[in-house]
């Protein structure tokens, strides 16, 4: 016979999803995090497509799946 308690598993908690956002920061556009910034990048085309890169990582991390813009 085991010793010991049996209980239930934990439920894991699951963190708030993450998003970046690109905002207009010291003479160009920045990836925002959290309060964290990047370094400002002259194009906003730029920063978008970095921010969408990181958000897609950022997703498959956690298991989340959206759907891709096909343009």
């Amino acid at each position: 016979m085991m010793s010991g308690l049996a209980s239930p598993r934990p439920v894991p908690v699951l963190a708030p999803p993450r998003r970046y956002d690109v905002v207009a920061r010291g003479g160009g556009w920045s990836i925002v995090l959290g309060g964290a910034c990047t370094r400002p990048f002259r194009s906003r085309r730029a920063a978008e497509r970095i921010a969408r890169t990181l958000q897609r990582q950022a997703d498959a991390l956690h298991g989340v799946k959206r759907p891709r813009k096909v343009h």
